[in-house]
């Protein structure tokens, strides 16, 4: 389906704009220089290649794909980028048993079943686009 969702139901045009919004915002957020820092930093940490790099790159991928769904244009694209994206990112970065103290690792354990329910989500939502 392409365009601007029209014949989809309300619920499930929320669902697109929720998830959709959700990753813009994700990523808005984190254009803060202290977070900037801190994902390069972890990403060092695990030794990701080309750490900064790798993080714009990924910040790329999450608006752009984030864009497609909310407007429609290659909604079925954009939910795979977002596939995409949350498991790197979650391979990336949420390496709980790394964590430094327990606090830090139940954080990190909980953001990691978290992205595992936004993936359940965004096969759903993949489903829907097709």
């Amino acid at each position: 389906m392409q365009g601007l969702y029209v014949d989809a139901s309300w619920l499930d045009t929320a669902g697109r704009v929720i998830i959709a919004l959700f990753f813009l915002w994700v990523a808005v957020t984190n254009m803060t220089a202290a977070r900037i820092k801190d994902h390069v930093d972890r990403l060092t940490l695990y030794r990701a290649p080309m750490p900064a790099a790798l993080f714009w790159i990924g910040e790329i991928l999450s608006i752009v794909s984030a864009l497609m769904v909310l407007i429609g244009w290659r909604a079925d694209l954009g939910v795979i980028g977002l596939m995409i994206f949350l498991v790197l990112a979650s391979a990336l970065l949420l390496r709980f048993w790394q964590a430094p103290n327990p606090i830090a690792r139940n954080g990190m354990r909980l953001a990691l079943l978290s992205n595992t329910a936004i993936f359940g989500g965004l096969l759903l939502l993949l489903q829907n686009v097709r």
